[in-house]
């Protein structure tokens, strides 16, 4: 366990242990898949954006939106030519972000699952089991509309599950200074199998931040 703590930044002696409980049941079913984006995690994305200056910046998982509109309203502001993709596996999400911004020209939604629900783990693997929308949209957004470029910032906000292969599609198209956030950490969500599988990965380093109850993981090339 002590291997999972080595890479922390700052985080208290009380979300230490947290960390520790949630790795310990890594497989288990002792989770909350869906910690509230805070204050304090959209301050880190805002930090991660200054620090990147990005011109394609993709989330998965927008949700209720929370992250989705601070995080392009900041983009909008600040770096205005950034392109910014949301996904999520359901369409009222989207619609709802499409019809607040007005299809603005750097705001695009996209409607499925980021990856193949074979690539998938419990309890993702059993939530998606009678869904029939479309899926791997991350890859075809990588490889098709994207074309080669390279992706300067993500956060990952899906469910667990799903965060180790959405990584992996990630890393590989992840530019040199390029940042990866992930949410749900020391609420024992998605963030634990992927911390679980960085352990592992030498090609990246990582700094799990305790923005609250949810935490957050910025992960980076060594």
């Amino acid at each position: 366990m002590m291997d999972a703590m080595k890479n922390v930044l700052t985080i208290s002696k009380s979300a230490q242990k947290r960390l520790k409980k949630f790795l310990h049941r890594l497989r288990g079913d002792v989770f909350d898949n869906a910690g509230a984006v805070t204050e304090a995690d959209i301050a880190e994305i805002h930090r991660a954006i200054d620090r990147v200056n990005p011109t394609i910046f993709i989330e998965i998982g927008t949700g209720t939106g929370v992250s989705t509109r601070a995080t392009y309203k900041y983009l909008q502001d600040k770096y205005p030519v950034c392109d910014f993709y949301t996904l999520d596996i359901f369409q009222e999400y989207l619609e709802r972000i499409v019809s607040e911004f007005q299809q603005d020209q750097h705001l695009h939604v996209r409607h499925g699952l980021s990856v193949k629900r074979s690539e998938t783990t419990d309890p993702a693997f059993e939530e998606l089991g009678n869904y029939n929308g479309p899926d791997n949209v991350l890859r075809k957004l990588l490889d098709n509309e994207l074309n080669g470029k390279s992706v300067d910032i993500a956060f990952i906000d899906s469910r667990k599950g799903t965060a180790v292969p959405e990584f992996k599609v990630l890393a590989e198209r992840l530019s040199p200074d390029g940042i990866i956030l992930c949410h749900d950490l020391l609420n024992g969500g998605k963030g634990v199998e992927l911390v679980d599988y960085l352990q592992h990965d030498p090609r990246f380093t990582y700094q799990i931040i305790n923005t609250g109850p949810a935490g957050m993981i910025r992960i980076q090339r060594s």
